[in-house]
């Protein structure tokens, strides 16, 4: 590749221009500035004949073609380097295992499991495996745990190896032969019954109180328990709540966008030097290398893109707001075939930078749960007839 040179001449033009052509100085480009000034583009070989007219006032300028890109490597060589072997450093980095999760509530098979990775190498500082090896270890170790094991996952997440264990099942279910009655867990209004097993005694629309007996395990003929069943079944009654919820009347919010990036970048002392990115966003690094005396770092940083939203509500916007969060608050607690029946404002007050107001609620839910009968136990039976199904 050749090398040219943009040279500043002044003095005499036309005298210049005829020393040129005497000379066989080549001018590849000129570019008048005024009667007493140039630009021209040259070839490097032919900038010592022009500098020995003494006449004219010479500069170079700017540079073209090879000479360019030695003086650019020349000024940012020492970053050049120090990236090379931060890249080279980083690829090394990348491919070693920095932790490794076994996901697994037996701990006892866990602690089986790392001593097993650590025998085929997968363990702490060591370098990852290959795909081939991964499943030939996978299937050694299902192989050797056949018995607790039902399937195996290694997978790698950046510097992290994660192993996914699902244990064989044991058949070894107990029989329960508890006598159980269905109770009232909490005070309402029975608004449905729905009994599998034994003989509910209660009505729709009646009042029961916590602890009360909805069905019960007893059949009764004659006034006397001639059975006993384990009862079964749903109840459904009509329940109250009181939900407090405060609420600002100016309100701050930080939202994250689903826009992400992978970001590199490399430290010098307190200079960062950072590749592409968002103006706004919170960083998390995924890898990075520090040296000892912590004058060189690099590595990769995750962004993610924030918004600030800020609004000031009125009492009317902050009001219908906090309802709506005090309702998200009572279905977070309710079940699929459970729903809100009404709901009322009992309190509201406005303290100058938030709203308080307590919001009461009537819901349709399930209160029946299962008691064990203790040996002996009797209920008082004066008024089941009125309530069988």
């Amino acid at each position: 590749m050749n090398s040219y040179l943009y040279v500043s001449v002044k003095g005499n033009i036309n005298r210049f221009l005829l020393k040129c052509n005497k000379a066989k100085i080549n001018i590849l480009k000129i570019e008048y500035i005024s009667y007493k000034s140039i630009i021209i583009l040259i070839n490097e070989k032919d900038y010592n004949k022009i500098k020995k007219m003494i006449l004219f006032k010479t500069k170079v300028i700017n540079k073209k073609g090879l000479n360019k890109y030695k003086d650019l490597i020349s000024k940012y060589k020492i970053l050049i380097i120090c990236s090379f072997i931060g890249l080279i450093i980083l690829v090394l980095l990348s491919n070693i295992v920095f932790s490794i999760e076994i996901i697994s509530d037996n701990n006892v098979l866990k602690s089986k499991i790392y001593k097993e990775l650590e025998y085929y190498g997968i363990s702490k500082y060591n370098f990852k495996k290959s795909y081939s090896e991964i499943n030939k270890i996978k299937k050694n170790i299902k192989n050797k745990f056949k018995d607790n094991i039902e399937w195996i996952e290694i997978k790698e997440a950046g510097t992290k190896v994660i192993v996914n264990i699902v244990e064989r099942k044991v058949n070894n279910i107990k029989s329960d032969n508890e006598i159980y009655s269905v109770v009232a867990s909490k005070s309402g209004i029975i608004k449905n019954i729905f009994v599998e097993q034994g003989v509910s005694i209660v009505e729709k629309e009646s009042y029961v109180k916590k602890g009360d007996i909805l069905i019960t395990s007893d059949i009764i003929l004659n006034d006397e328990i001639k059975n006993r069943v384990s009862a079964k079944g749903k109840v459904y009654a009509e329940t109250w709540y009181k939900v407090r919820v405060e609420y600002p009347l100016n309100y701050k919010e930080i939202k994250y966008t689903n826009n992400t990036k992978n970001r590199f970048y490399i430290k010098f002392g307190n200079n960062t030097f950072y590749l592409f990115g968002f103006n706004n966003s919170d960083s998390k690094n995924i890898l990075n290398y520090k040296n000892d005396i912590g004058i060189f770092e690099m590595g990769f940083i995750k962004l993610r893109e924030k918004k600030i939203v800020n609004k000031k509500y009125s009492i009317k916007e902050a009001k219908e707001a906090a309802l709506e969060e005090a309702i998200k608050k009572i279905k977070t607690k309710l079940n699929k075939d459970e729903y809100i029946i009404g709901q009322n404002t009992l309190k509201f007050y406005n303290n100058g930078s938030k709203i308080v107001i307590d919001v009461f609620f009537s819901i349709y839910e399930e209160i029946g749960e299962r008691k064990v009968i203790e040996m002996g136990e009797e209920y008082d039976t004066r008024h089941i007839g009125d309530g069988i199904q």
